[in-house]
């Protein structure tokens, strides 16, 4: 019972498949541990076991239950996930990926007055591509168990857009509300955008940030095929707390804004687009000798440093000296966005653009005569080509 003149705790529960180190875990484990304590009481509901991820648990005034799912299937699982519901007094179960979403949806129909939340955090249906069929089957389900949720999120508009077409499930219902990470506020922190693929060589960054000094972190906005090699270098190094993936996001300006130094490691570029927008944010750079990307920050009156591809100690020697010398970051800081302005920017981009259209039209458009005409004699104007052929229709 509440006592006379306080407000009721609203009980919301967090459902995992496990609790090992990922995303989706660290996000909850966020949760768990930031929840206002006036406000709310959380708990953790694991469908198998607990694993590595609690020992991101700064606190331990929730309960951990595990239900101990077997690997086949269980139909008694969603009966017993109801009496957990009943047991705790639930306000809200929030659900995590497809892997929960079934079952807590038939467990919450058991039990009167639990709101259901849902949030897909990622690739949807757990990656897996199943014949006609049963992908028939799982889009039926995905669309159906959505549609009895109060609440359905995504982490971003890309996987909002999974959902959609995976499910059909309308996209109006769908809120977006993007990852957070927590960095120490008086931490060095490095940054990079693009897809986690093996040419962005971001196991490098990983690499290097083991071997600075003090407390710096790294943020890596994007998605990709190398996400869980470079998850399992961080934990490989201990590094799992200190590096932080954040997933695609449609908005890097606010990630960017929150980075010291950016980075790009690849091992091949064209003219990085990224290094371009870090330069516009007046963000120190330390970019690998390849592509464009020489031209882009070194030379004169540069925004950053360039070291060879491929080559952690001088990647890790040059994001030191950044991290140590605040002048040296301050000067490329400044320099960057007047780079941008006299060298790469977007109106004399569009500008150039509209000067080669208008060149290569140009005698089409002074020289009438010059059009083409075709056998009726008529000009047929600046898109018409070829000879008119007479069709006769029966």
């Amino acid at each position: 019972m509440t006592a006379p003149g306080t407000i009721a705790r609203i009980r919301v529960a967090f459902v995992v498949h496990t609790f090992q180190m990922g995303g989706l875990e660290r996000c909850v484990s966020h949760l768990l541990n930031n929840l206002d304590r006036a406000r709310f009481e959380p708990s953790l509901i694991c469908l198998k076991r607990s694993g590595t991820a609690a020992q991101w648990l700064s606190r331990s005034d929730f309960p951990i239950v595990e239900l101990n799912k077997p690997d086949r299937h269980d139909w008694r699982l969603p009966g017993r996930l109801s009496d957990v519901f009943r047991d705790l007094r639930l306000d809200i179960v929030h659900s995590h990926n497809w892997g929960t979403l079934l079952e807590t949806a038939l467990a919450r129909r058991k039990v009167s007055g639990v709101r259901h939340i849902h949030a897909e955090r990622g690739t949807v249906f757990g990656g897996s591509h199943p014949g006609m069929i049963k992908g028939w089957v799982n889009r039926y389900v995905l669309r159906w168990t959505l549609s009895t949720c109060d609440a359905v999120l995504a982490v971003s508009d890309d996987v909002a857009v999974r959902v959609v077409n995976a499910s059909g499930f309308p996209a109006n219902r769908i809120q977006v509300i993007p990852n957070g990470v927590a960095i120490p506020a008086r931490a060095f922190v490095l940054g990079s955008v693009g897809r986690l693929a093996e040419v962005k060589r971001f196991d490098l960054a990983i690499r290097a940030l083991g071997q600075l000094p003090g407390d710096a972190h790294l943020i890596l906005v994007g998605e990709g095929p190398e996400q869980q090699r470079l998850e399992s270098l961080a934990k490989e190094l201990n590094l799992e707390q200190r590096v932080h993936f954040t997933g695609r996001q449609s908005a890097v300006g606010p990630w960017l804004a929150a980075m010291d130094v950016y980075i790009n490691c690849s091992r091949s570029e064209g003219m990085s687009q990224s290094i371009l927008e870090a330069m516009g944010f007046g963000l120190p750079e330390v970019v690998t000798d390849v592509g464009a990307s020489r031209q882009l920050v070194g030379g004169d009156a540069g925004c950053g440093i360039v070291v060879p591809p491929d080559n952690v100690a001088l990647l890790t020697d040059a994001l030191t000296k950044l991290s140590q010398d605040s002048q040296l970051r301050d000067q490329f800081a400044r320099l960057g966005p007047i780079r941008l302005a006299r060298d790469y920017d977007l109106a004399a981009m569009i500008r150039k653009y509209e000067s080669l259209y208008e060149r290569l039209a140009e005698p089409r458009v002074k020289n009438p005569a010059t059009r083409p005409v075709h056998g009726d004699g008529v000009d047929h104007g600046p898109g018409a080509c070829g000879e008119m052929t007479e069709v006769n229709v029966q």
